[in-house]
């Protein structure tokens, strides 16, 4: 039976860099920089959407891929907000929806990735979502999350599962999972569901598994088992091809005798790993995208019809039927 291979791409956002937001909050800084120096970029642009769907898709990738519903807390993505090309922003809403979902689950991570949005003023809250959820319980977070389930279905982009900006949820971790299940039955009318928020890098023993069930209805943790090795890309300027196979070789070296994937792969143990958004827009250099390519072309040269790429609700539904 192939081995499951899934790829879990977070921080989603049309046309902006969310990370310029958590930068700057963290350095309470309107112009926020990387470690090396260099401005984080605050937009993405445009095209770089079509770069990614030519990736994914000549490479055969499939996983999960967040939109954030209201990002950074600047406004809905079906309204757009105040300096937004709107016209951009409805062209990068649908060519998710047409060429982005056939292969990879939509998720939100959760309403803003920043700043907590107010449901019923609309306005920012001081804390972000993290901090906010850790003292909420699931009376407070089911709406929070049926909100942002509704916003990507006004989109057009239906959920299969919720992920987590940072580790939103590790303190009330029983009362998140009821609040996932509870929105996206309310909201999807699913049952059957998954979340991200957990990743852990020690060993190839397989660790995504069913956390609720409720007769007919379950919860999955997919955990990633992969470190962001893309991340790097952000901070430094180095884009060369030796450079891009570097760093493609901590996932899987050319003849496939060392990475993290490698490991995972010898031990027959499906291979969820994840980046981010910014991780392969690289700050404007894109050479995480050029990294990721080099790897999915890999895979496919090295492991073909050994490994299944495979979407997290697909993998969440294996794990449920106890396959693995």
């Amino acid at each position: 039976m192939p081995v499951p291979m899934s790829l879990i791409i977070d921080d989603g956002a049309p046309l902006i860099n969310v990370y310029w937001w958590h930068a700057a909050e963290e350095q309470g800084s309107d112009a926020p920089v990387q470690k090396s120096g260099e401005p984080v970029v605050r937009d993405v642009a445009p095209d770089f959407l079509r770069d990614f769907v030519g990736v994914i898709s000549r490479n055969g990738i499939r996983g999960k891929f967040s939109v954030l519903p209201y990002p950074a807390g600047l406004g809905k993505i079906t309204e757009g907000w105040p300096g937004c090309d709107v016209s951009a922003l409805k062209s990068w809403v649908e060519t998710v929806r047409t060429e982005v979902m056939p292969r990879m689950d939509i998720t939100p991570e959760l309403l803003t990735h920043a700043k907590t949005l107010d449901l019923k003023t609309f306005r920012l809250l001081d804390e972000n979502e993290r901090n906010w959820a850790a003292h909420q319980t699931a009376a407070t977070l089911t709406p929070y999350i049926a909100t942002a389930l509704r916003f990507l279905n006004e989109a057009g982009l239906e959920a299969t599962g919720v992920t987590s900006p940072w580790d939103l949820g590790k303190e009330v971790v029983a009362e998140y999972r009821c609040a996932i299940l509870a929105a996206m039955r309310e909201v999807n009318g699913r049952g059957q569901t998954w979340y991200f928020l957990d990743a852990n890098y020690d060993g190839t023993r397989f660790l995504s598994e069913v956390v609720v069930r409720d007769g007919r209805h379950w919860l999955v943790s997919i955990v990633s088992q992969c470190p962001d090795f893309l991340w790097q890309t952000m901070e430094t300027q180095e884009t060369s091809p030796a450079y891009v196979r570097s760093t493609a070789d901590l996932y899987l070296t050319e003849d496939g005798q060392k990475g993290r994937l490698t490991e995972l792969f010898r031990a027959g143990t499906p291979m969820v790993f994840h980046t981010h958004w910014q991780s392969m827009y690289s700050n404007g250099r894109r050479t995480g995208l050029r990294v990721l390519d080099e790897v999915g072309r890999r895979v496919q040269a090295l492991w073909g019809p050994q490994v299944q790429w495979t979407k997290c609700s697909e993998l969440a539904r294996e794990v449920a039927d106890g396959r693995w």
